[in-house]
């Protein structure tokens, strides 16, 4: 047989060309040879589309998973800043945290969404839950959780104070709020804004006044008139982890929670000697008083009762009167139903042995009153009970100047009261 050669699809034998009948097997086996040297394959082919889920399923599994922390500490918060989550090898979506009373720590991701941090502090001694929907390498979401508890405030750095009236007291219709630090507060602002006064009158209409800082360690919150009887007052203190000064930050939340009791207004007139008792806005009792002589004059102003005590030990000396034994003006005697209206010394007792009592004014500051009618007083007299006093021949603004207790909040005008905020 003649020599041939495969050309074009034709077979040369002899010098002519014949087409090729090649069967359908040896046709795929030429295909595949020549597969192998050009590297091509046929678009929409399956082994087309299973290389890219191979390498998608093997970055997958080699991503990192996202972890969140507290900045810091994985268990402890700082209660005087702010709280920082961070999240690595992923992004915040979205951040809740709660404490476990329920309370939300409001706060915001960062625009590269690799952190949160909180608005405020976290408060002392709280423990905390963040929950957070964080995207991962691959971009999937996923839930992360984290607890965290935040440090309490130790004894030498907490704020110390006191509140008056008692938690539950039923107190006079002129009974301011008061409040005494141990420690001086310079950041004043801060802690009148974590203290709100709600006052609700039988009647369902809201109280309205304001604070007004004595000094560096005291503010009281009075009423813009008398109060009403029967209005319930609640004080809530929400200073836990404020900063008050430099070194003195809120250890816990307060409230404290008291209510007025009936109206009892006493009006005193030095002038004519007489003493008369509203209760409820009645009128029940007038009787024969005196004040203070020229030189002590009892104060003229509007008063509030402090306290009370059967038998008072009152001297000149502690009264700063006189020391001298030998002074006309000297005295060192027990005083028996005792009301007090102020820090100072001024009380209404009884004075039996005052011979000129309803006819003339020989205390020295006090209101004299007989002892049956001084008796009486003092078995209806609360703290906060209004004493007004008129006529003597001397103001009230000594006792203002000093901020005596009893006879400073009502008789400093609205305007100046309030100027006393420090919002």
């Amino acid at each position: 047989m003649d020599g041939f050669e495969i050309w074009g699809g034709r077979v040369a034998v002899g010098g002519r060309r014949h087409r090729l009948r090649l069967p359908l097997a040896a046709t795929f086996v030429m295909v595949a040879v020549a597969g192998c040297t050009s590297a091509s394959v046929p678009s929409g082919s399956s082994a087309t589309k299973a290389a890219p889920v191979a390498a998608a399923s093997a970055s997958a599994a080699a991503a990192p998973e996202p972890t969140v922390s507290l900045s810091g500490s994985n268990r402890a918060a700082s209660y005087s800043k702010p709280v920082k989550i961070a999240v690595t090898a992923g992004s915040f979506d979205s951040v809740q945290v709660n404490a476990t009373s329920g309370d939300e720590l409001d706060g915001a991701v960062s625009g590269d969404g690799l952190s949160w941090v909180s608005e405020t502090p976290p408060k002392p001694g709280s423990s905390y839950k963040a929950t957070a929907s964080v995207k991962d390498g691959a971009g999937k979401l996923r839930n992360e959780t984290l607890s965290f508890t935040a440090a309490k405030v130790p004894d030498n750095k907490r704020i110390a104070f006191s509140i008056t009236p008692d938690d539950g007291a039923t107190v006079g219709i002129g009974q301011p709020v008061v409040v005494r630090f141990v420690t001086p507060i310079t950041r004043k602002a801060a802690v009148e804004k974590a203290m709100t006064l709600s006052a609700t009158t039988p009647a369902g209409k809201s109280v309205k006044g304001s604070w007004s800082w004595l000094n560096d360690q005291q503010v009281d919150w009075k009423p813009d008139a008398f109060w009403t009887p029967g209005t319930k007052v609640t004080l809530t203190m929400k200073i836990a982890g404020v900063k008050a000064s430099d070194s003195r930050y809120g250890r816990k939340d307060y409230t404290q929670s008291f209510k007025i009791g009936a109206s009892h207004i006493t009006r005193v007139d030095a002038a004519s000697h007489r003493i008369k008792i509203y209760r409820n806005g009645k009128l029940v009792d007038t009787w024969p008083t005196g004040t203070g002589r020229r030189g002590l004059e009892t104060y003229s102003g509007t008063y509030i009762v402090l306290g009370k005590s059967p038998v008072v030990k009152m001297d000149s000396c502690s009264a700063r009167i006189t020391c001298d034994k030998k002074d006309p003006d000297y005295y060192d005697e027990n005083e028996y139903w005792a009301t007090r209206i102020t820090a100072s010394g001024t009380f209404l007792h009884a004075a039996g042995w005052d011979g000129l009592l309803g006819r003339a004014n020989v205390s020295h500051g006090c209101i004299h009153l007989s002892d049956a009618d001084a008796k009486e007083f003092y078995s209806h007299a609360v703290p906060g009970d209004v004493v007004i006093v008129k006529n003597s021949g001397r103001g009230p603004q000594e006792r203002i100047n000093t901020q005596d207790p009893g006879l400073y909040d009502w008789n400093l005008p609205t305007s100046k009261w309030k100027s006393g905020s420090a919002l």
